[in-house]
């Protein structure tokens, strides 16, 4: 246990360090004095600190941002003067969660530097890797903002102005990249290749399960793009058919049972070390609550879809997602800016300050591949049907949850039962939806802004007409330093509430 010990803190200290290897700064333009040993610093050695930098951001920001966007998270006025003030008026500036893309930006660059790394020596495993996750990351990006700058970025002092691409062309090039790791998984010399060691963070080096990964990620694109390559037609839709017929090969695998993406630095109990959603919304080191601990809790209209006021049938995983605070009396849920005190999240999201971090679900993999074999477009991975209630039972095992008799006596049920309805999609994302909140919540506002879904969500006090934001604005640090190409978009504020993302065809 000792030694086990030693190597966790190791990992982390790796982590910490080498994530350092870019300034925290989006262009990244004032090179370091030290800026050439980081320049011949190996993919082995940088690994740990690109895997774990950009998770901080996605576990934390990029999670309550699609909480509060959608109706999954409130706050507690009880311990607030006014929770999430601006998430709840649709305050939404250049300012608005402007980290999201400045810090993106700068933490996947080690990636790219893995990516463009060459010694001679044989990193094609580090090298998959870093497209996969790579190519993730950039399409949470693309689902936000729309048009980013991609083919330019991460060039440090050589591209101070990097273009935008189009989104279209985003999502293109992204699936390519997965295409590519996939090809270098498969076809590298094993006998040469450098294995991923104790660097991998993640998957501890397991490269069949990196290729699950990639396939998953690339079927959310096409998943995602669906409907706009059919609506567009022409090339977009030829490139999005080879694209599809490619995951319908023999042996193309996809995130199943017990292949949830976790991510653990060797976290430890000291400040800036812990788990980094336990960090935020769980306990500080002294045991006390954290503001987001105290600040967060659930919304109404999420626990009477679990209660069974809505649905009419009571869902176990209630009881683990979230938990009374002292003084109440069952689980209470409040609209958005609503004054009380919501309660507080329960011990399956919070549990230990050494708790992973959840990247992508399996349950998620199966929604998407229930959503794609509904369509037609994937065959050979069972029925919708079975894809479906496979993801429900995935996201039951993640949380710990009682399943019972939940999956047969929910069948009939409207808005959660596969025999409830003809509309599969609503009920699809309706179980999306349950399955990520709390979790993957920017995942749960994107599949919101694409389908509608759930439907008949209200909106905060504040804000009780919408209509609901659909996008973030560009920062404020584009227009100071790449103004020229961010202003030909003539943003305004409204822009968030009626420029769609290209996939969102209604």
């Amino acid at each position: 246990m000792k030694k086990i010990n030693i190597i966790q803190k190791s990992i982390l200290a790796l982590a910490l360090i080498f994530s350092a290897a870019s300034c925290e700064d989006y262009l990244d333009v004032n090179d370091s004095p030290n800026g050439a040993e980081v320049d011949n610093l190996t993919p082995d050695l940088v690994l740990a600190g690109a895997m774990h930098r950009p998770s901080i951001e996605y576990l934390t920001n990029m999670n309550q941002l699609g909480n509060t966007m959608i109706a999954t998270w409130t706050g507690n006025t009880q311990a607030f003067q006014a929770p999430f003030s601006d998430e709840f008026n649709y305050n939404l500036t250049t300012d608005f969660y402007d980290n999201v893309w400045d810090r993106m930006y700068i933490r996947t660059s080690n990636l790219t530097h893995i990516i463009n790394f060459e010694n001679g020596v044989n990193y094609d495993y580090h090298k998959a890797v870093a497209k996969i996750l790579k190519s993730f990351y950039f399409q949470n990006l693309v689902d936000i903002y729309g048009d980013i700058p991609y083919t330019e970025i991460h060039q440090r002092g050589e591209n101070l102005f990097p273009a935008y691409n189009s989104a279209p062309n985003v999502y293109n090039m992204l699936i390519n990249q997965i295409d590519e790791a996939i090809a270098l998984i498969d076809n590298t010399n094993t006998s040469t290749v450098k294995p991923l060691g104790s660097g991998d963070i993640m998957l501890n080096g397991d490269m069949n399960h990196w290729k699950k990964f990639g396939n998953t990620v690339k079927l959310r694109l096409l998943v995602r793009k669906a409907a706009w390559a059919q609506q567009t037609g022409g090339q977009a839709l030829t490139d999005f058919n080879t694209q599809m017929a490619s995951l319908n090969q023999p042996g193309v695998e996809f995130l199943s049972t017990g292949d949830d993406i976790r991510i653990n630095a060797g976290y430890q109990n000291e400040i800036d070390k812990q788990s980094p959603f336990f960090g935020n919304y769980g306990y500080q080191t002294n045991g006390n609550p954290t503001t987001g601990q105290r600040q967060v809790g659930p919304t109404q209209f999420l626990v009477e879809f679990l209660d069974g006021t809505t649905t009419g049938e009571s869902d176990p995983r209630l009881n683990r997602l979230f938990e009374p605070r002292a003084g109440q009396v069952g689980i209470i849920g409040l609209n958005q800016g609503t004054a009380g005190a919501p309660a507080q999240l329960g011990d399956a999201l919070i549990s230990s300050f050494d708790q992973d971090g959840i990247i992508m679900t399996a349950a998620e993999s199966y929604f998407l591949q229930a959503e794609a074999a509904h369509l037609g477009f994937l065959t050979g991975v069972g029925t919708a049907e079975t894809l479906f209630k496979n993801g429900i039972t995935a996201s039951f095992n993640l949380l710990g949850a009682p399943m019972g008799t939940y999956l047969t006596t929910s069948d009939d049920n409207d808005l959660i039962g596969w025999n409830s309805t003809t509309d599969k999609l609503e009920l699809i994302i309706n179980q999306k939806w349950l399955a990520l909140n709390s979790i993957n919540g920017l995942e749960t506002w994107i599949e919101y802004n694409r389908t509608g879904y759930p439907a008949n969500m209200p909106f905060p006090q504040q804000s009780p007409s919408g209509p609901r934001p659909v996008r973030l604005l560009y920062p404020t640090s584009e227009y100071t330093g790449n103004s020229a190409n961010v202003s030909g978009f003539g943003q305004t504020v409204q822009s968030a509430f009626d420029d769609n993302i290209f996939w969102d065809v209604n």
